[in-house]
């Protein structure tokens, strides 16, 4: 790709300050690299060869990246500020406004718009991202076999059949084009993404236009310094999915419901509506028991639906779920309400409430983490199973302090035991979190552990079940690494650790 298209597209985006090269300072390209190109693009100094044009993103970014960068072959790099100490050297530096929305300008034409290529369905929502995704994408392979992908935050599908582990819940917008470009290479037609509010507050989605928006819920999240500083910017930039969208599909129950349907209004968004027992809907559904639910139709927008539907996910929030993928489904593909009914049950979303049992004690391993996503498990369990709950949580380190907070009112509500435990420590001390934990715990009945190790922690919890107790894994799913320190350990996963220890138990 020439250097002259990355300049023209980052003006027309209206991103570019100015040019620097050997000293000088330009607004035009210089003469002499009119015709110069690049042939790789990479924000990770280690991926970098000859004629890359490097992206310096982050505000903690260290000069000794770019450094590296150049050494190996960098011709330009595009930056926020001047880089004084490279000003003088035969390396082009691009100063823009906005380097991840540079980034994400530039990535997209450099994957040649691949974009363009797909029908595209995101998802938000404070919990059931995930799960949300995994029903949209089955149900949708029921009639498009092999020709849907995936982003999620447990694993990506970029050629219809393998899945691949995760490691953002939307990728940075260099490697989201790259993968869509090599997605639309292995012939796949849709994708199936969740959309996290940091994909909008760091423009990792900058300029893309979803074909379907599915807007579950929220409730207060990822409040901290480094993320979202208070809930009005959170909520802020889960409703930016809303004017980049074509058609949303938003639960009536979800708080803020009118603001969210007036904005639609306002940039023409088509809105379809759902909501448990609610006739004002578009379509709504009843809950029943043992997976089953009614959909039923109040006004036809993407398809005519009444009858019964099932799925094998237990907890009572996943028929809302199941309710917003089958709308999504609907709206770029016409499926039969047999072959719906027979994609749901058949569903399982890997560390997403699995339940394993021996003699009378349940475990459930989960990926929940905030107070909706922990409270409506809860509720989920204490409903099904008689025993006490006993929990084993933690909390990420160095960021999501409202989390802590969640954390301990959701225990002093629902549980009967609490083991605290390693998370994602990264570089904070556990033993702070802990205590950061605590603090909000006001049910003193509840009985409070702490064990840093986090399988020990789990050993511990399974050894004091009783026959009937349900033991409640929390936050890690089947992740098989802990972040700590700034690596990634390797972690065995509690769906391995709650199988190994449920049957090393004494009956």
């Amino acid at each position: 790709m020439f250097y002259s298209k990355v300049i023209k597209l980052l003006k027309d985006e209206g991103l570019l300050k100015e040019l620097i090269y050997k000293g000088n300072y330009y607004y035009e390209l210089p003469i002499e690299l009119e015709q110069s190109e690049f042939t790789a693009l990479s924000y990770d100094s280690r991926q970098v060869k000859k004629d890359t044009l490097f992206i310096r993103k982050g505000i903690h970014f260290n000069e000794k990246y770019l450094i590296s960068a150049i050494d190996k072959g960098c011709s330009a790099f595009i930056t926020v500020s001047a880089i004084p100490t490279v000003v003088t050297q035969d390396v082009l530096q691009i100063v823009v406004h906005d380097e991840q929305k540079a980034m994400a300008t530039v990535a997209r034409e450099f994957y040649g718009n691949p974009q363009d290529s797909l029908k595209i369905i995101g998802i938000t929502g404070t919990k059931g991202k995930t799960t949300t995704t995994y029903f949209t994408r089955n149900l949708l392979q029921t009639v498009l076999k092999g020709k849907v992908g995936q982003f999620s935050s447990i694993d990506n599908l970029l050629d219809g059949v393998n899945f691949e582990q995760s490691h953002l819940t939307t990728p940075e917008s260099l490697d989201l084009y790259q993968m869509m470009r090599t997605m639309v290479d292995n012939g796949l037609e849709y994708l199936v993404m969740e959309v996290s509010s940091q994909a909008y507050k760091k423009m990792r989605v900058y300029g893309l236009t979803f074909d379907t928006a599915i807007f579950l819920n929220i409730s207060p999240d990822h409040i901290s310094q480094v993320e979202h500083p208070d809930f009005d910017d959170y909520l802020n930039c889960k409703s930016q999915i809303i004017e980049n969208t074509k058609r949303l599909i938003l639960d009536t129950g979800v708080p803020y419901s009118r603001m969210l349907q007036e904005k639609a209004a306002y940039f023409g968004v088509e809105v379809v509506t759902y909501g448990q027992d609610d006739s004002a809907s578009d379509y709504e559904y009843h809950a029943k028991n043992h997976g089953y639910f009614e959909i039923k139709t109040n006004k036809d927008k993407v398809g005519n639906l009444n009858g019964n539907l099932q799925v094998k996910i237990p907890g009572h929030f996943n028929y809302a779920n199941a309710t917003a993928a089958v709308l999504a489904a609907l709206s770029v593909v016409k499926i039969p309400l047999d072959a719906l009914s027979q994609s749901l049950i058949k569903t399982v979303v890997p560390g997403r409430m699995e339940i394993f049992e021996n003699n009378g004690v349940v475990v459930c391993v989960d990926y929940a983490h905030n107070y909706l996503s922990l409270t409506e498990s809860f509720k989920f369990l204490k409903h099904d199973y008689h025993g006490r709950l006993i929990v084993v949580i933690g909390a990420a380190g160095g960021k999501a302090q409202s989390r802590r907070r969640d954390i301990g009112r959701s225990l002093s509500e629902y549980a009967d035991v609490a083991v605290l435990t390693s998370e994602d420590n990264f570089d904070e001390d556990p033993k702070n979190i802990f205590k950061d934990i605590k603090k909000y715990i006001s049910n003193k009945q509840l009985e409070v552990f702490v064990e840093v190790d986090r399988e020990l922690a789990i050993k511990q919890a399974i050894k004091l079940a009783r026959p009937d107790d349900v033991v409640f894994l929390a936050a890690k799913g089947r992740e098989k690494f802990m972040h700590e320190g700034g690596q990634d350990i390797p972690y065995t996963g509690d769906d391995v650790l709650a199988q190994k220890y449920l049957e090393g138990r004494e009956g």
